[in-house]
């Protein structure tokens, strides 16, 4: 139990420091990227998608509401909480356009060009990472939620930003616009 508090007031620091969440942003990119296998010239198609990705894998009622979702429409408490998450996805866009482009200059990242002209790739870098950031004994939530919205929207690594949006808002009831 001591463990767990300490770990879990480290975590909340990390979130709630001034300039936006810019330290969440990061660790939870490191953690989508390394859960998900995008290291090693391994590349995670199209950045965008971290955008919704970082906020779902923070809020368990997300995960919860994904992992119990069957393509039927859901109700209209948990569409409102998808519709939240979209929203708060498209706001964040440019500021992980930003940190991502960051996080290449320090050499944590690889930014590659997609297979269309919008998409940029990224990979992950594990060797760059300082040690500890991956350490099980405070990420292993995150993780967990990261798997858990992998086998609730299969090959996300992999697939374009439309169909993973089709897949978490869209079959869910939840109506989306172009990007």
């Amino acid at each position: 139990m001591g463990i767990k508090m300490s770990v879990d007031s480290a975590k909340k620091r990390l979130m709630y420091l001034s300039g936006e969440d810019f330290y969440l942003y990061c660790y939870s990119i490191f953690i989508i990227l390394d859960a998900l296998g995008s290291s090693s010239g391994k590349a995670f198609r199209d950045y965008r998608k971290l955008a919704f990705l970082v906020n779902i894998i923070n809020d368990e009622k997300l995960v919860y509401i994904l992992s119990n979702s069957k393509g039927e429409s859901l109700n209209p408490y948990d569409k409102e909480c998808l519709f939240a998450s979209y929203s708060e996805g498209l706001s964040k866009r440019s500021e992980i356009l930003k940190l991502v482009f960051t996080l290449e200059k320090k050499g944590f990242l690889v930014l590659s060009k997609g297979k269309r002209k919008e998409e940029i790739d990224v990979s992950l870098v594990k060797e760059k990472i300082p040690e500890g950031c991956f350490d099980p004994d405070v990420f292993s939530l995150d993780y967990q939620r990261v798997l858990i919205v992998k086998k609730s929207v299969p090959r996300l690594k992999g697939m374009i930003l439309e169909t993973m949006l089709e897949r978490i808002y869209s079959d869910n009831g939840v109506k989306t616009w172009g990007i």
